[in-house]
């Protein structure tokens, strides 16, 4: 079983935007030559989330919205006296949303279910930011 790796790079541009990955990480898959296996979809950042929804761009907006609400930017956070970006709600954000996901794959292709999506949730963005994609499997 050898793996395949390969990192998707973005910029997004708000600091808080949601985008549908789903393409890119499926021409990953495809690249790999695995047939049956497992894909990681792991973002390199503590400030941002991999995460599977349903495709109606509504619940992304919902997500942001209550997200936005949940922890909201500029609340007092210990992290944003401690550090200078004061930063703190997109790694709290993060946290909520879910760092990362694996995925099946069968018959070299992912295996979603019917309006299961891939999503990159980036809370401190306008920044390059990378998201690894290694696939394991035969």
């Amino acid at each position: 079983m050898t793996p395949y790796k390969e990192l998707l790079w973005f910029r997004t541009a708000k600091r808080m935007e949601i985008l549908n990955i789903t393409p890119d990480v499926e021409e990953v898959v495809g690249k790999s030559g695995v047939r049956e296996g497992l894909a990681l979809v792991y973002p390199m950042h503590t400030s941002s989330a991999v995460y599977i929804s349903d495709s109606d761009p509504s619940l992304t907006e919902d997500l942001a919205s209550i997200l936005s609400r949940l922890v909201p930017r500029g609340a007092g956070y210990h992290h944003d006296v401690a550090d200078p970006k004061a930063n703190a709600d997109a790694h709290l954000r993060a946290v909520l949303a879910g760092h990362h996901v694996t995925l099946p794959v069968s018959e070299g292709r992912l295996d979603l279910g019917t309006y299961q999506t891939i999503y990159y949730a980036e809370f401190d963005g306008k920044l390059d930011k990378e998201i690894q994609v290694k696939v394991l499997g035969v």
